[in-house]
């Protein structure tokens, strides 16, 4: 009898993990999910060129449901696709981004990009990623021939820089 019931307990056991283990396997992440990610690397105009890789790592986990979907500390890539040094009259050097992937919890590469949604919160959170400066507004009373001899600043971005991106479909 005790055989019996100890079989037939390590056949629901067996049954129960193998559906939780099914539903992992599909847990997707639906688009439009924000993702905070730091920065693993500094950035700056002066050192780093177009087409070079830049990585950055989940700082929250991501859940959907009870399930983690992305895990802290997962993998987010993004890839340089402009840098623009200091200019004359105040303008400041650009260092643009294209956000490929992050890494969810299978393994799978779950695309992302900054998108209308996590570019307001990154705003709101006062979270800055190339913002530049308005050269003529900040040189006002300068005029155009002072500004003409005014040279932008480079972009620095630290190790360790925080923003959201989100989800989107293939």
């Amino acid at each position: 009898m005790k055989k019996r019931i100890f079989s037939a307990l390590m056949v629901f056991v067996m049954l129960f993990s193998s559906f939780g283990f099914l539903q992992a396997a599909d847990l997707s992440v639906p688009e439009g999910t924000l993702v905070k990610i730091s920065l693993e690397t500094p950035l700056s105009s002066k050192v780093n060129k177009k087409g070079e890789m830049v990585k950055f790592s989940v700082v929250e986990a991501v859940k959907i449901g009870s399930k983690t979907a992305i895990a802290k500390g997962a993998l987010a890539q993004a890839q340089i696709t402009e840098v623009r040094g200091p200019a004359k009259f105040g303008k400041n050097a650009r260092i643009k981004l294209k956000f490929l992937f992050v890494m969810d919890k299978n393994g799978k590469q779950v695309p992302i990009n900054l998108g209308e949604q996590s570019a307001k919160i990154n705003k709101q959170e006062g979270y800055a990623i190339g913002a530049s400066a308005g050269g003529f507004l900040l040189l006002g009373p300068i005029g155009l021939l002072g500004g003409a001899f005014v040279k932008g600043k480079h972009v620095e971005l630290e190790k360790g820089t925080k923003l959201f991106v989100e989800t989107v479909k293939k």
